[in-house]
């Protein structure tokens, strides 16, 4: 009995057939004849961490050679490097490219029916890969540094080995029919069921993006061994996918690490999982959590399709390109939800991806619609996601409308950032307060800058990095006039023990007034902190040497170009793209260092702005104004006054009208009169 069932390939079989498909057939078959032409011998040695495959001075992934075990160049210096860590990290990449061959290699041949030249040819290259490593697989050498506690066999975590044993079961699956008489009992004594047990012993102990990939793994390899007990420990059970969906997907439907590249890593893993089942004639009922994780990221995308790059997230993924690493990007990862769901918006996603470029992508064969419609495109709209903890304030039109995401909620876990209360804004185009993501794990500033507080922009004492922690929204209102959101963070622990920040944001769409408090039980430097990309344009100030700033938060990695006190109404400018960004400064009473920091890629650079404090309860009050530079800025005034009862008005002379704002002592309740 095969494991795929005969439905599930004459589906296939037509698909491919169809001459819409036609693009992602000749892209396969452009794919298949450079695998024919070359590729890297499997390792005799257990693969090193991936994330060390990164050029530690400039942040940027190494351009990976299959033909260069031992020089890996770096695209922004030119250098090349060798040695380890780099050497056993490249055999990521080695271990990714044969499973990737041989499963798609058994792709076409089955797709063939095994009959004719090409589909022989490629039934027996993907069976060399195949029992190649099967035969090595209980025999591989040790990298230089074992995973401590989740290891691999043929890769360095148990992580990727479930990643790179999906594919070979799939390969094997495939191949099935055609194989030799005794390889599947090989297979599967020397490689599947030694993996599975491997996996079993490894597998991530909590609800965890690497437990789903655990699972996945589990599955594929208890269809492929017919062991139904192991199928209902990978579907059930404490760590089994039903717990992941229902305890680890919020009801935003974004996956709780928070991070859009590790929702879009689970999510495959989920997706590979039914894919198999949906192969061998199972079902699953994952409560209609699956399609809201397709949904949830469309509904926070910023104007141009590109997604926030949250906590530990790549920076530069989006809707019409990749959405991490080791995945699909977005089209195949929206083939398929539009294929398994129908859902229009799915199909509008599809269409945006599609625009001036042909349909290639391999998931399009593999559960593709034949047509894809107009689709429907999303609202966009105000938004707030009770439990990520994000509020999306919108204004204007998808295209050229303004966008900013607060964050203040769940820490994330280990792959959290330390920026509660972190603002991020996008507008005319161009991403003015960027949330860094991440680069490669494997180098330093990973750690002391891209995670940490200083690289976001939000509050900050003494310097050091906030200690992880929960934060809330409180208040979020939409109304006709201007959107609200109110949310605030607290600590308990050391360095920020008794420290309690809140933030309000008051949002008309073409302005937005920001007002961030920070309480300490004593006198420390409080900081507010903010990260532009573009160039300051600001009139000449005069700027005092500063000594470079201190604390473990990030400040390391900001050079400053001085310090200069804060006047009455101080307006600083910036220049970026085709746009400009004004940044009123309110009630000043301290002072201000300009200067700049790495952005992401670390080869450029971010212009800095911290304002700070002596105190133990600072009230840092702004206005910002983006606008693009064929047209006036739209604000074109704004001040502030402290009344005696501790109340706040904010007049903000616009191009539309002078706005008045109170906010009461305690900061709750907001008016807004306009003239």
């Amino acid at each position: 009995m095969t494991l795929l069932t005969p439905e599930w390939s004459r589906d296939l079989r037509r698909r491919t057939a169809d001459a819409c498909f036609a693009p992602a057939r000749d892209a396969l078959d452009r794919r298949l004849a450079r695998y024919h032409e070359f590729l890297p011998q499997v390792p005799v040695r257990q693969a090193g961490y991936y994330h060390d495959f990164f050029c530690p001075k400039h942040a940027v992934q190494f351009v990976y050679n299959p033909r260069e075990p031992y020089r890996h160049f770096c695209p922004v210096c030119g250098a090349f490097y060798s040695g380890e860590p780099y050497d056993s990290a490249w055999r990521w990449s080695v271990n990714d490219m044969l499973s990737d061959a041989a499963l798609k290699l058994a792709f076409r041949c089955h797709v063939a029916g095994g009959e004719g030249e090409q589909a022989r040819a490629d039934r027996d290259l993907s069976t060399r890969i195949l029992s190649t490593y099967a035969e090595r697989y209980q025999h591989m050498e040790s990298p230089p540094l074992d995973h401590p506690n989740h290891p691999g066999i043929v890769t360095w975590s148990g992580l990727d080995e479930s990643v790179w044993l999906i594919r070979m079961c799939w390969a094997f699956a495939l191949l099935e029919e055609t194989l030799p008489e005794g390889a599947a009992a090989r297979l599967a004594r020397q490689m599947f069921r030694p993996g599975a047990e491997h996996i079993r012993k490894v597998r991530w102990p909590e609800i965890h993006n690497a437990t789903n990939w655990n699972n996945a793994a589990l599955a594929t390899l208890a269809l492929v061994l017919e062991d139904e007990d192991l199928l209902e420990e990978a579907l059930g059970g404490d760590l089994g996918l039903e717990p992941q969906l229902t305890q680890g997907v919020s009801q935003d439907g974004i996956w709780w690490e928070g991070s859009l590249s590790y929702h879009y890593y689970m999510l495959d893993a989920v997706v590979w999982t039914l894919r198999i089942l949906r192969a061998s004639g199972r079902s699953f009922d994952d409560h209609g959590i699956l399609k809201r994780m397709f949904l949830a990221p469309i509904l926070i995308s910023f104007p141009d399709l590109k997604l926030p790059a949250v906590n530990d997230c790549w920076y530069f993924i989006g809707l019409r390109q990749r959405v991490g690493h080791g995945i699909p990007e977005a089209d195949g990862f929206y083939e398929t939800a539009y294929g398994w769901f129908r859902d229009p918006v799915f199909a509008w996603v599809l269409q945006q991806n599609y625009e001036g470029r042909p349909r290639t992508c391999f998931e399009a064969l593999l559960d593709g619609a034949r047509e894809i419609p107009s689709g429907e495109e999303p609202g966009w709209k105000s938004l707030h996601m009770e439990d990520l903890g994000f509020a999306v304030l919108r204004g204007g039109e998808r295209g050229n409308g303004s966008h900013l995401i607060f964050k203040a909620g769940p820490d994330g876990g280990v792959h959290g950032h330390h920026d509660q209360l972190r603002i991020q804004v996008f507008a005319n185009g161009a991403p003015w307060l960027p949330d860094l993501g991440t680069p490669g794990y494997g180098i330093g500033l990973n750690d002391t800058w891209y995670q940490q507080t200083a690289s976001h922009a939000t509050g900050i004492v003494d310097g050091r990095g906030q200690p992880l922690a929960e934060g809330k929204i409180h208040r979020y209102e939409a109304g006709d006039l201007y959107t609200l959101c109110d949310a605030s963070v607290s600590w308990e622990e050391e360095p920020y023990a008794g420290v309690e920040m809140r933030r309000i944001l008051l949002w008309r769409g073409h302005y937005f007034v920001d007002l961030l408090q920070i309480r300490c039980p004593a006198v420390r430097d409080l900081d507010w902190v903010c990260q532009v990309h573009g160039e300051r344009i600001s009139e000449p100030m005069d700027l005092s040497p500063a000594s470079p700033l201190t604390g473990d938060g990030g400040y390391a990695h900001v050079r400053l170009d001085g310090r200069v006190p804060e006047s009455a109404n101080r307006r600083l400018r910036w220049r970026y793209q085709e746009g400009l960004l004004d940044l009123h400064l309110l009630e000043p009473s301290g002072g201000m260092f300009l200067g700049s920091a790495p952005s992401n890629p670390a080869s450029e650079t971010l212009s800095t702005c911290i304002r700070r404090r002596l105190a133990s309860d600072a009230t840092f009050l702004s206005v910002f104004a983006p606008f693009g530079s064929n047209r006036n800025s739209p604000v074109n005034s704004a001040a502030s006054r402290l009344r005696d009862d501790g109340s706040r008005t904010v007049t903000v002379v616009t191009d539309r009208g002078v706005d008045h704002w109170t906010l009461g002592s305690d900061l709750g309740e907001v008016r807004l009169e306009t003239a």
